[in-house]
C-alpha cells in the first residue's frame, strides 16, 4: 500500500479518536485548572481544584474504595478464571455447552446484570439467596451494611467478569504444545511445578492482557453501583467514578472540580498499569 492511500484510509479513524478522545482530554485538563459551574464559562483559578479533591474526605474514600477493589477483584478473577478454565480444558464432552452458559453473565448489559443480581439478595423481590441463608439462620444486610454491600458488588463484579478471562485462558491452553508439559512430567514435575514453571511463562502474554483488562474494568466500576447500592457515599461503596457523577452531573455540578478528579484517576490508572504495560513491552521487544 502506498503512503498516499495509507494516510486517506487511516485519516477518517484519526480524526474520530482525536475528536472521542484527545479533544475531551485536552478539555479535561484545561478545566481541572478552572471554577467551570454547569452552563458558564470557566475561570481560571490555579490548582485549587486539586488542593480542594485531595483535602476532601470522601475523595480520599472514595480513592481508597476504588484501589483496594481493583487489587483484591482483580487477583480473585485471574485465580478462578484460571481454576475454571483448567477444569474446562480437562473436560472432553460438553465443554462449549459449560462455557456458553457461562458467557450468559459476560453478554448481558451490566445494568440489566446488577439488577437482576441484586434481586437474588434483596427481600422486596424474594431475595432467593436470603431465603437460603435464614434456613441455617444466617441474616445479612446486603444493601444495608458496608461489609456486605462490598461484598455483593465484588460478586457480581466476579459474576459478570470471570467468563471473560476463563474465554481468553482457556483459549491459550488449548494452543499450548504438549512437548514441554510430557517433559517436564517426564522429569518428575507434580501438578503445581508444571503450572508454575512451565503453563504460566507460557501464558504470560495472555495473562499480563487479562490483568490489564481486569484491572481497568475494576478501576471504572460504576453501573453496578449505581443500580446496586444507589447510595453508596453513605453506604461506602462509593467509587472514584461515581464520585466524579455526583460531583459533576448530580450534587455540586461543578465540572472544574469533577475534571480535576478525572485527571486524578488518569494518573493513578497509569500508575497501576505501568509496570504490567512495561512487562509486555519487554516480552514484545525479547527482552
Amino acid at each position: 500500500m502506498r503512503r498516499r492511500q495509507f494516510l486517506l484510509f487511516s485519516a477518517p479513524a484519526v480524526l474520530l479518536m482525536a475528536g472521542l478522545l484527545i479533544v475531551p482530554l485536552v478539555m479535561t485538563l484545561v478545566w481541572s485548572f478552572q471554577n467551570v459551574p454547569l452552563g458558564s464559562a470557566g475561570t481560571f483559578n490555579g490548582g485549587a481544584n486539586f488542593a480542594e479533591v485531595l483535602g476532601n474526605p470522601r475523595f480520599r474514600s472514595a480513592a481508597t474504595f476504588t484501589v483496594v477493589f481493583t487489587v483484591i477483584l482483580t487477583s480473585v478473577k485471574i485465580v478462578v478464571g484460571y481454576g475454571i478454565a483448567l477444569m474446562l480444558n480437562r473436560l472432553r464432552r460438553g465443554r462449549m455447552v459449560v462455557l456458553a452458559l457461562l458467557m450468559a453473565s459476560y453478554v448481558v448489559p451490566t445494568v440489566v446484570g446488577a439488577l437482576n443480581f441484586s434481586w437474588l439478595f434483596n427481600d422486596i423481590f424474594g431475595g432467593v439467596v436470603n431465603q437460603i441463608l435464614a434456613v441455617v439462620g444466617i441474616e445479612v444486610g446486603w444493601l444495608s451494611e458496608t461489609g456486605p454491600a462490598r461484598v455483593l458488588l465484588g460478586l457480581h463484579a466476579l459474576w459478570h467478569e470471570v467468563p471473560f478471562v476463563i474465554l481468553v485462558l482457556l483459549a491459550g491452553l488449548q494452543t499450548l504444545p504438549e512437548e514441554p508439559l510430557e517433559a517436564a512430567q517426564l522429569d518428575g514435575a507434580n501438578w503445581w511445578q508444571r503450572q508454575r514453571y512451565v503453563v504460566m511463562p507460557l501464558l504470560g502474554r495472555l495473562f499480563s492482557f487479562v490483568v490489564l483488562i481486569t484491572i481497568m474494568d475494576s478501576l471504572k466500576i460504576f453501573d453496578s453501583i449505581q443500580i446496586i447500592t444507589p447510595a453508596a457515599s453513605t453506604l461506602g461503596t462509593e467509587s472514584l467514578m461515581t464520585f466524579v457523577y455526583q460531583t459533576a452531573l448530580s450534587e455540586s455540578y461543578r465540572l472544574g472540580l469533577a475534571s480535576a478528579v478525572n485527571v486524578l484517576f488518569i494518573v493513578l490508572t497509569i500508575a497501576l498499569l505501568v509496570p504490567f504495560l512495561r512487562h509486555t513491552w519487554k516480552e514484545s521487544r525479547g527482552l
